[in-house]
């Protein structure tokens, strides 16, 4: 599987050195994090590259130009900061301002939810870093988590020694590992983002990262071992015909939701052949491989 930092330099060529830099030293880090699978691999970084703009963005800039955009994003049924009409001129190009009216004391039941306790919390501890953290509470948690006072100096959480380590430690807090198994970009986004903000964008770029990732590692399938029987996948599910034979062994077994067999080995497929791995005390790495292979056949065996 290609290193995070490779996929990266494909998929955002434009991501600042405080990313890039942190992704390069960070194979360990991800590995210790269970992040070590195509699919995991590809939710991760979808999500880290749709919450940062490609990698380029280091803290939300909140530096809005138009009231009708601050208010299709902050206004009244869009957000709990309830924006006015009448309030969004005196919010435009004020950052500062727009970040304590939103986060902070402005916002008083969002200022409780963040930890923003102090005035000028909102925009000190507005979004940042690779999953765009987000409020003194948080900042505070990763702290303790990661040995690194990112309350005291928010600006580490986007130095390249430390940025990894909010986004790792999030990861792992919200178990999201078993919802990459599961194939749950849905689910994901909402542990993220707390709701489906920019789905459709995170799944374009997830089907980005898999298409670079997913179909090599399928190919690539476990060390080869054990005698393939007839009429079944030779050295991992590679061509159609085997993926065909895959998927319809997976939906016989209970995949759910149901595959479309289509001979394609798509994420839907790999997050079936995770699930039947993990069932079966396998490293639920998505691909069927001789090891994955044999377990199905076994399983199937009447």
């Amino acid at each position: 599987m290609l290193r995070a930092v490779d996929i990266i330099a494909r998929i955002a060529p434009g991501a600042v050195a405080n990313y890039t830099q942190a992704f390069a030293a960070g194979d360990a880090a991800l590995a210790e994090r269970g992040i070590v699978t195509p699919l995991r691999m590809a939710h991760f970084l979808a999500q880290v590259l749709h919450e940062t703009g490609g990698g380029t963005v280091l803290f939300e800039s909140l530096r809005y130009t138009t009231p009708a955009r601050l208010l299709q994003i902050f206004g009244a049924g869009n957000h709990s900061a309830a924006i006015r009409a009448e309030e969004a001129p005196g919010l435009l190009g004020n950052a500062p301002a727009l970040a304590e009216r939103v986060y902070g004391l402005g916002n008083p039941r969002k200022a409780a939810e963040l930890g923003n306790t102090r005035p000028g919390d909102g925009y000190r501890y507005r979004g940042g870093g690779l999953l765009q953290t987000t409020g003194r509470g948080l900042y505070r948690r990763l702290s303790e988590q990661a040995g690194v006072d990112f309350e005291a100096t928010p600006g580490l959480i986007v130095a390249p020694a430390f940025a990894l380590a909010p986004a790792l430690g999030a990861w792992a807090g919200g178990r999201l590992n078993e919802a990459a198994d599961a194939n749950d970009l849905h689910g994901i986004t909402r542990a993220i983002n707390g709701g489906a903000n920019g789905l459709a964008e995170r799944q374009a770029l997830f089907e980005r990262i898999w298409a670079l990732i997913g179909g090599a590692a399928s190919q690539q399938g476990e060390s080869q071992q054990g005698e393939p029987q007839q009429g079944e996948p030779q050295q991992g599910a590679r061509e159609s015909g085997d993926i065909v034979w895959l998927q319809e062994a997976l939906n016989r077994l209970g995949a759910a939701p149901t595959l479309r067999v289509d001979g394609t080995a798509g994420p839907a497929t790999a997050a079936a052949i995770a699930a039947f791995q993990q069932q079966h005390a396998m490293t639920p790495d998505g691909i069927a491989g001789p090891q994955t292979l044999a377990a199905l056949r076994h399983a199937l065996a009447p």
